[in-house]
């Protein structure tokens, strides 16, 4: 247990306010709804959102919506639907596209008579730091999510800086991903993705062990994990299951 919460504690970013000065890019987006279905109506909302995602298909839905069930946790109802990845600007020619589009009368007929709770939120992607290999295989996914102390961005953001830059020096070959919730109490949530169970091994190179030989210190590694920590109030790690026979077709990018 030790290993794998320092295999997923040092992959925290750097707060919104830290990476807004760095060099201007367009705010890259992912959009995520989460629905709950109605007690008993499961099976049918499936069913359903199957049909509705074909139909999005031909529709020629612009976007390529995907689909998550949790395996952990102590709520395991909700599903969350989301697509990536997108900018602020293409959000209106979107919302336009759906207003006008057979998919909004589809989906009102077919799916939400299902629906017992929306959530909806944005999340902004960092595009400096992370590393998603090409040839990645998220057929699951572990999701951390960190609340940060009032205040505590500073040292937990240079730490986080420093062992980046560290593994990717390094090239250590797994790939994770980063991004700040728009909405709700903010935070940070990474994301890792696994081929199945046996990739959540804690492997045998930690991200602890690489920057313990990279800095050739054992004291200064301990120091940079303690910078890290210092900033986090708390947080919370859940799996989930990438539902590609609920999901539409991927695009490429």
């Amino acid at each position: 247990m030790k290993n794998i919460y320092k295999f997923l504690i040092v992959l925290l970013v750097l707060p919104s306010l830290c990476v807004a000065e760095e060099e201007k890019k367009p705010t890259i987006l992912a959009d995520s709804w989460h629905m709950t279905p109605k007690v008993g109506h499961e099976r049918d909302f499936e069913k359903a959102l199957i049909e509705h995602m074909k139909f999005r298909v031909n529709d020629n839905d612009p976007r390529s919506w995907q689909v998550y069930t949790p395996v952990t946790g102590n709520d395991l109802s909700g599903y969350t639907i989301r697509s990536c990845c997108t900018q602020w600007k293409e959000q209106d020619a979107y919302n336009a596209w759906f207003a006008k589009s057979d998919s909004r009368k589809h989906y009102y007929e077919n799916v939400h008579p299902h629906v017992a709770k929306y959530g909806h939120n944005y999340y902004i992607l960092d595009q400096k730091n992370g590393s998603w290999k090409d040839d990645a295989k998220p057929n699951y996914v572990g999701v951390t999510h960190y609340e940060i102390k009032m205040g505590g961005w500073k040292k937990t953001g240079e730490a986080i800086k420093k062992i980046d830059e560290i593994l990717k020096e390094n090239n250590w070959p797994y790939s994770w991903s980063w991004s700040y919730p728009e909405g709700g109490n903010g935070g940070v949530n990474l994301v890792i993705p696994y081929e199945n169970y046996a990739a959540m091994e804690s492997p045998e190179m930690t991200v602890y062990k690489v920057v313990k030989k990279h800095l050739k210190s054992e004291k200064k590694a301990d120091k940079l994990f303690e910078d890290f920590r210092s900033g986090i109030k708390s947080w919370e790690y859940q799996i989930y299951q990438h539902e590609k026979e609920l999901s539409m077709p991927q695009k490429d990018g």
